[in-house]
């Protein structure tokens, strides 16, 4: 999933993974147990209280196709499902799907559907809708930003690169209950992949008809519809026709404008039950008596990193790409953002996703080497250096980065910020020379944060970078048959970024919330997402 640390605010959520001004606190932060079944639901409910109010990001789209952003996905979670889900303990755990197993050494995962599955319409969910919702995540003429999550089904990338047929991908309904996948090699993870919001199932119809995504008309597959929507507000159902039966919380107000509240005097006054706070409120909140105890505060499975545009002088060259990861401090710029809970980034594979390395493939600040790296490059002192410019939705780092070349390299480049739909489209279509992203991971696997990335053409890949040693370990990782031989290719492949910089990787994120009491429910999903069917008012 995508999305941009813009200030701490909202953090991550604007919609830009905001996905994201409110962006990124939220998805990182929500609170809620992840529900997978009945039994995750808390025992003890208060059905007297069947709403809830909360602070987030309106989705910019609702088609898990579409949606690439962290506010989005936090949305499209809870009105598509997804055939397995991620618990709080990362632990992959059924939906749609009640089972699966592997087969031919790997290389083939069975899912098994629940019976009886239905949309929210009461129309049957079949494996054909499977087969033809991550066939249209495919789709050649519109590929979803996040379609390389299937490259490793046979056939799939060459469909959606347009090399291929739709009937050569690797992705088969047997019957209406069981969905066979072919893998090109073995994939231990592809199980969690499968959990992914952008690999919900939709209605066969969704294209034909767009009523479907409708509020009043609104056809899902999760815990709820989509039955109101307006500027400010997206307003949820609970779905009747949820395998794991309704969600205990009938209605849930998620608001993505307060008129310029404060999000703290709102939670006070009772008009909101949960709301990512800034670090300047949660500071002194966490020693009020009143309002300390419903502090929430929660890591999240994200990591925030530079890259450049490598097809293009001068970040073609490595010996610059090295000279800007070695002559910024980036720990100590990191640090002076005043976030205690934000740490600088040790890899791209955040703290807590599995493949995480002991070994630390951070920048590291050496002025020397760096600027006899720049003089490698044909830029002593900074010399002849060329016009370029960083580019980002607004980043809190953006302006030590820009500093800190001029000081310590001699080097000036300019500095612009975008909108996030216009950022992103510009970073799908002709990338800036020097970008800002923040990724919060789609699955818990350090695939997500390597392959997907920087992996030789996928789909966010924006520096266009491209390595053969990197390939190649990722790939041994992904077919490894063991833990410690996985891990030894995922750290091949950090090493090789290390070396190479087609990006930097600065932080892991963090965030902070209030929760109203009696709200059960306290922990996002190794996703950095809350399900809302696990949440309930304590009868208490």
């Amino acid at each position: 999933m995508i999305l941009y640390y813009p200030e701490p605010l909202a953090g991550r959520r604007q919609t830009g993974r905001t996905r994201r001004l409110v962006m990124v606190l939220v998805a990182t932060v929500l609170v809620a147990v992840v529900a997978v079944g009945a039994a995750w639901r808390p025992v003890v409910a208060d059905a007297a209280r069947d709403s809830l109010t909360i602070l987030g990001a309106s989705a910019a789209s609702l088609d898990p196709a579409v949606q690439s952003d962290a506010g989005s996905a936090q949305v499209v979670a809870q009105v598509f499902e997804s055939l397995t889900a991620i618990d709080t303990s990362l632990h992959v755990q059924p939906a749609l799907a009640a089972s699966w197993e592997t087969q031919d050494g790997g290389k083939k995962v069975v899912f098994h559907l629940r019976s009886n599955l239905t949309f929210s319409n009461g129309a049957p969910l079949t494996a054909s809708d499977v087969v033809s919702s991550w066939t249209r995540v495919l789709n050649p003429k519109a590929p979803s930003q996040l379609a390389s999550l299937l490259d490793d089904v046979v056939g799939a990338r060459a469909y959606r690169e347009g090399k291929g047929q739709a009937s050569a991908v690797g992705i088969k309904a047997v019957g209406s209950g069981d969905v066979e996948v072919a893998l090109v090699s073995p994939a231990a993870d592809f199980a969690s992949i499968a959990s992914s919001p952008t690999l919900a199932v939709v209605p066969s119809d969704i294209d034909s008809n767009p009523g479907v995504l409708e509020a009043g008309s609104f056809v899902g597959s999760g815990a709820y519809v989509v039955s109101g929507l307006t500027e400010t507000e997206t307003t949820l159902a609970a779905n009747s026709h949820y395998w794991a039966g309704a969600p205990a919380i009938a209605t849930i107000h998620l608001m993505s404008d307060i008129g310029g509240k404060s999000p703290v005097a709102e939670f006070e006054a009772g008009r909101l039950d949960y709301t990512p706070i800034s670090l300047y409120d949660a500071a002194w909140i966490a020693y009020d008596p009143t309002l300390g105890p419903l502090l929430r505060i929660e890591p999240s499975p994200s990591v925030e990193y530079y890259g450049f545009n490598t097809t293009k002088a001068p970040f073609n060259d490595v010996h610059v790409r090295r000279a800007f990861a070695m002559g910024i401090d980036w720990r100590r710029i990191v640090a002076l953002q005043s976030n205690p809970l934000e740490s600088p980034a040790t890899g791209m594979v955040p703290v807590g996703i599995p493949g995480h390395s002991t070994t630390d493939y951070g920048p590291k600040f050496d002025l020397a080497t760096a600027k006899s790296e720049l003089a490698a490059a044909g830029f002593p002192n900074g010399t002849g250096f060329p016009k370029v410019t960083l580019t980002t939705t607004g980043a809190a780092l953006d302006a030590a980065i820009v500093r800190q070349l001029h000081d310590n390299l001699g080097i000036d480049i300019g500095y612009q910020t975008m909108d996030w739909p216009t950022y992103n489209a510009r970073l799908l279509s002709d990338p800036p020379a020097m970008w800002q992203m923040g990724w919060v991971a789609d699955y818990p696997g350090a695939n997500d944060f390597l392959g997907l990335l920087l992996g030789s053409g996928t789909t966010n890949n924006f520096g266009q970078w491209s390595s053969a040693d990197f390939d190649s370990a990722v790939h041994g990782a992904l077919a490894a048959t063991d833990a410690t031989a996985m891990q030894s290719s995922f750290d091949q492949a950090q090493a090789v970024v290390a070396d190479q910089v087609p990006v930097i990787p600065v932080d892991y994120g963090a965030g902070y919330a209030l929760a109203a009491t009696g709200l059960l429910g306290a922990s996002p999903n190794g996703q950095g997402l809350v399900r809302y069917a696990g949440l309930a008012w304590s009868s208490k």
